[in-house]
């Protein structure tokens, strides 16, 4: 039979279950696979989603499945994205409403998979939702067909879709033939009174992609909000494709000719995540990054009209007060859990998907992933959490030779800061003015390394951090600036930022501002070289640090690669983009 969910027109029968893997036939009838249900339920903000224009601080309950029916290079979920060897004994429509409730939310979203794979569970879901007042929605690539987005716009109240570019091309990257029943799709679920939002990756070199995306949704609504998802290479994309946030600043500005709301995600520090009024230009409402895809407000959005008189399209009233996820739970912070699960597992020698979602099914309930964020945060008990993993894929053998490894340089380390103290440094991500949170691994190998992390002076926590004024900065003078090697910027977009906002920092002045290499502070066992990258900074020419050596060490022990082969993105699990020759170098 011929599945009519999306363009696609899959064939399910007894031998196929669909580009999705999630459809089976059931007498005449396709339906969802029969184990398939929701695989996590966690309470989040809308704008963790993201919705900026949709019940602004309100609380939903995020839910996910498996499967989708594109494959995008770099995509940020995909494992669950591919559906290969994931479980399927999870949460019901029934037990996701029930849990809605209790926990107050005010509906429930679909996001980290496409839900054109869970068709039927997310009908169910939506509909069981709406009977009781709550609120549905999803996070969608929105390639169904017109039969079925007639139906879906029945029973979803919002949605975000995701846009891979204008150009037929951009979307055959994705194994998919054509972009035009996408933006058929957003103008009908426009007209059917749906909230839509849409959101459009921004890579390097696509620039005019992106332009054209923004003027398609601008015939349709110039009110709809373009979110620019500034393009963060993971899995086997190369680092090329990662635009500069200054960059990206550039082109959301180019996009403002065509539409009232453009904002920039994954670029902390950016004042495009503010809302502005398109008429005279005054600041209505003002947010920070809050971790990959996602932003919260610095405070309530009260009034949604603006002093000329000029008024936003923003559906539903803004809650009274903001919820505040915990730990990895909320939007897409979750895939990095996975991510650093998924980095010590290939640290020990275990490249196999399976084997990776069984340890994961092991330690993803709430209460050890809050255990796993505090032991993240802090050299030693890091040692703890690859302690925990390598106990769970049952290679503890290879757990202690990774920790003896990392143990063996943090003594190295210790005994150089016995002797060097002091030394003030700001710890930031991606723009001067984003300071990274007090507790976080960053700053305290900061401090392991001898250093005074000016950070632990912030009164409050963001997720990773808060924007912070230039006076902060200045007032505390530090002497070294480190950038988070997750999310970073090019040294000369740093420097022209700290002039045009009056940063003279003794760093600044002397050039002592440094960008840690990719993915070396934080996410994965690499933490150790960017322990030692910080040290040697810190005692320029007194460390005694041999830091290609060291890479060399680690990447060829732990990766079967020398340093120099390597070619890192912003992955935590990978050593290097692309293809990755050497599966591994035993070292059991």
């Amino acid at each position: 039979m011929k599945c009519n969910v999306c363009e696609f027109g899959c064939e399910i029968n007894e031998y196929s279950r669909g580009r999705c893997g999630t459809y089976a036939c059931a007498g005449d009838t396709i339906v969802q696979d029969p184990d398939m249900g929701y695989m996590g339920a966690y309470p989040v903000s809308i704008e963790s989603i993201p919705l900026l224009h949709y019940y602004p601080s309100g609380k939903f309950l995020q839910v996910f499945s498996a499967g989708c029916n594109f494959q995008c290079s770099g995509c940020v979920a995909r494992l669950l994205a591919s559906g290969k060897s994931l479980p399927r004994s999870s949460l019901t429509p029934s037990q996701v409403v029930e849990r809605a409730l209790q926990q107050k939310c005010l509906g429930v979203v679909s996001t980290l998979n496409e839900p054109a794979a869970n068709y039927y569970l997310f009908r169910d879901l939506a509909v069981k939702a709406k009977e009781i007042g709550l609120l549905a929605g999803c996070s969608t690539n929105c390639y169904f067909t017109a039969e079925a987005l007639e139906e879906l716009g029945q029973f979803v109240d919002f949605v975000n879709i995701g846009i891979k570019g204008y150009s037929d091309k951009s979307y055959i990257n994705c194994g998919v033939p054509s972009s035009a029943p996408v933006f058929r799709n957003i103008s009908q679920l426009f007209d059917m009174g749906v909230h839509v939002e849409t959101s459009v990756v921004y890579s390097r070199g696509n620039e005019e992609e992106v332009i054209k995306v923004a003027e398609a949704v601008s015939d349709i609504s110039t009110t709809i909000p373009v979110q620019v998802m500034r393009f963060i290479p993971f899995g086997d994309a190369p680092i090329e494709l990662e635009p500069s946030i200054g960059e990206a600043e550039s082109l959301c500005a180019s996009l403002r000719k065509h539409v009232d709301y453009v904002y920039l995600f994954n670029s902390p520090g950016t004042e495009f995540l503010n809302t502005y009024c398109p008429e005279c230009g005054s600041l209505l409402s003002d947010r920070e990054f809050h971790g990959p895809m996602g932003s919260r407000p610095v405070k309530l959005w009260i009034s949604y009209t603006c002093n000329c008189g000029n008024s936003v399209p923003v559906k539903g009233l803004t809650a009274t007060e903001s919820f505040s996820e915990a730990g990895f739970i909320g939007g897409y912070r979750i895939s990095r859990a996975f991510g650093m699960v998924h980095a010590v597992l290939t640290c020990l020698g275990i490249l196999d998907d399976s084997r990776l979602i069984e340890t994961w099914e092991k330690i993803s309930d709430t209460e050890t992933l809050m255990q796993i964020h505090h032991m993240i945060q802090q050299p030693y008990s890091y040692l703890e959490f690859i302690k925990l993993i390598a106990e769970k894929a049952n290679v503890p053998e290879k757990g202690e030779e990774l920790i003896s490894f990392i143990r063996t340089r943090l003594e190295l380390v210790q005994s150089l800061a016995a002797e060097n103290s002091g030394h003030k440094v700001y710890y930031c991500m991606g723009s001067p003015l984003f300071a990274l949170n007090a507790g976080r691994m960053e700053n305290n190998l900061v401090a392991f390394s001898g250093g005074v992390s000016i950070n632990k002076q912030l009164q409050k926590e963001g997720k990773p951090g808060i924007n912070v004024s230039p006076s902060f900065i200045n007032e505390h003078n530090p002497d070294t600036i480190f950038i988070s090697g997750f999310l970073s910027r090019p040294l000369d977009e740093f420097y022209d930022l700290c002039r045009q906002y009056g940063i003279e920092a003794e760093a600044v002045k002397q050039q002592r501002v440094y960008a840690i290499p990719p993915s070396w502070d934080f996410g994965n066992p690499r933490w150790i070289l960017g322990l030692m990258y910080i040290a040697d900074r810190l005692y320029p020419g007194n460390s005694g640090i041999d830091l290609k050596k060291e890479a060399d060490e680690f990447y060829q022990q732990f990766y079967g690669m020398s340093f120099e082969e390597a070619t890192p993105n912003r992955s935590f699990h990978r050593p290097s983009s692309g293809i990755w020759p050497r599966l591994r170098c035993t070292h059991a």
